[in-house]
């Protein structure tokens, strides 16, 4: 049987088997493998059998699929590729197929509940109801229709799970009451959680006694796990299939319930129990904690897709706060198609401008701090709407000074232009605000611009980077902006060239900005191109 590791993403850290083939993965609830992740399509691949070889065809995904870094409509698989769909990738294992752990109660006392069999009971509980009356008379299907005590137990405990949930701030705490519930209602003298990490192993997230050292037999998990189902036994010190682990002898583990937290065909974790007594855990405690196994799945999940949606949400705002609509949008869709626009890269062509507020100084003197926060939020909405307005990036807004970029991350053949449409505007949305001030509150800026090659991309630690462009063009284009006239425009002789159809200039010769060198050469913008 094989089996794909989830690495990443919403369901990273998951093992789905693929017992059946064809195996159909994608976001739709239909697919035996369901993936949440956005950028994989409902109907993304599918994994059939060709002879020996499992191979891998992709269902005209809208992201496409992509095996070993190669995209690919089909092709053969082997253990050890790794697989990419949108942004999840998945790691191909070689499983072993289950085989039948043989409940040797009279020999070494170890009783098993297979998932395949509670998942066939939960799909023949909802049959019609006379499909239930026929099998109520079968003795092997009795453990569904039975309310007795030991429901009674499961329902309360369930209740109990959902209570816990209900105000649980994140993942771990929400597993930490999963595991007291339970570990409480079975009378363990120690438990520990378990879930898949990234590398494939299972690593423990909660434990009760809390922060006591987790006792886990890997023998015991490790059977669990290959076996497909909650495991108790009886006596761990007796039991044959165990004589091997050391770990169980030296802790003293006796009875023990391993039980996987399970979800359809996918295992996330394993929940461990044990007692160091003779009193045992009994067939009833097995039934409860796999079906806590399947609620712990369920918490987990959930939690993954709240955090996958808050980084989507995430993401949005950060690309909302540097990009208009329209480049956003270019943005995604270079990223669907696997490209990384916004990793770090050398882009020619790009256009960086400069605006400053003139006598800020004074403004900050005059005014009140309410009456100057608010003057510099209208400032601040305009000049980001006139930079969005140009399909501009605005890279940088810090009180009374912005920095745009037209060119990256996406490319513009007219930067140049945008860029001084962009400036223009801002001239005219001053003027216009200033007919609306008191003259001790009237304010005036002015503009660098400049166009050349850059490093353009998100820089900074995780959690903390930002977009941004470096090189020699920026600072260029910042020397220009400080020798601009109040009210005026200023560029380089590259953007006027690039923009000569568009605007008319005043060429000012070469220039150093007082304290600054090198010199640079500066023109003067006169107007829009044709303009009286």
């Amino acid at each position: 049987m094989s089996e794909l590791f989830v690495v990443n993403g919403i369901c990273g850290g998951t093992v789905f088997f693929l017992p059946d083939v064809p195996t159909v993965l994608g976001r739709s609830a239909e697919c035996q493998v369901q993936i949440a992740d956005p950028w994989i399509s409902s109907m993304h691949a599918m994994f059939e059998k060709r002879g020996a070889e499992l191979w891998l065809v992709d269902l005209e995904s809208r992201n496409g699929t992509w095996v070993n870094e190669q995209k690919v409509r089909e092709a053969p698989l082997a253990p050890g590729y790794r697989l990419r769909f949108g942004k999840t990738e998945v790691e191909l294992r070689q499983g072993l197929t289950p085989r039948p752990l043989q409940p040797l109660l009279a020999e070494s006392g170890t009783i098993v509940r297979y998932l395949a069999d509670m998942q066939a009971e939960e799909r023949a509980a909802r049959e019609p109801e006379s499909a239930t009356a026929r099998r109520d008379t079968d003795p092997s299907t009795r453990r569904t229709t039975n309310r007795g005590p030991g429901v009674r137990r499961q329902v309360a405990i369930v209740n109990d799970i959902g209570r816990a949930l209900v105000d649980a701030p994140d993942l771990d705490t929400a597993l930490a009451r999963i595991l007291h519930t339970v570990a409480t209602a079975v009378r363990a003298e120690r438990s520990t959680l378990l879930l898949m990490g990234e590398s494939g192993h299972m690593q423990p997230r909660a434990t009760e006694p809390p922060g006591s050292p987790p006792r886990v037999s890997e023998t015991v998990v490790t059977a669990a796990a290959k076996g497909r189902a909650g495991l108790l036994t009886i006596d761990a010190q007796q039991d044959l299939r165990f004589t091997g682990s050391k770990s169980i002898v030296a802790q003293g583990i006796r009875s023990c319930l391993c039980v996987p937290v399970w979800a359809d065909n996918r295992i996330l974790g394993m929940v461990v129990m044990d007692r160091g007594f003779v009193d045992p855990f009994t067939a009833d405690d097995l039934e409860l904690t796999t079906l806590v196994g399947y609620q712990a799945a369920l918490a987990i999940e959930r939690a993954r897709f709240l955090t996958g949606l808050a980084q989507a949400e995430e993401e949005r705002l950060r690309l909302a706060r540097h990009f208009s609509p329209d480049v956003s949008t270019l943005v995604v869709a270079q990223e669907q198609a696997g490209h990384t626009p916004l990793a770090p890269q050398a882009r020619d062509d790009v256009t960086v401008l400069f605006a400053d507020v003139q006598g800020f100084s004074g403004l900050v003197e005059r005014l009140h701090p309410p009456e100057l926060a608010a003057l510099l939020d209208d400032f601040d909405r305009q000049m980001a709407e006139a930079i969005f307005a140009e399909q501009g990036t605005l890279d940088k807004m810090v009180s009374d000074g912005v920095m745009a970029v037209f060119g990256a991350p996406v490319p513009m053949a007219d930067g140049a232009t945008r860029a001084l449409r962009c400036a223009w505007r801002m001239l005219e949305r001053v003027k216009q605000t200033n007919l609306t001030l008191p003259a001790d509150r009237r304010f005036d800026i002015r503009i660098g611009v400049n166009t050349g090659s850059v490093v353009a991309g998100t820089f900074g630690p995780p959690g903390r980077s930002e977009f941004t462009v470096l090189g020699d063009t920026v600072s260029a284009a910042a020397r220009i902006e400080a020798m601009a006239a109040p009210g005026s425009i200023y560029v380089g002789r590259e953007t006027a060239r690039q923009a000569a159809g568009s605007f008319a200039f005043q060429d000012l010769g070469r220039r150093v900005p007082r304290g600054v060198s090198p010199p640079v050469d500066v023109l003067r913008v006169t107007g829009p191109a044709g303009a009286a």
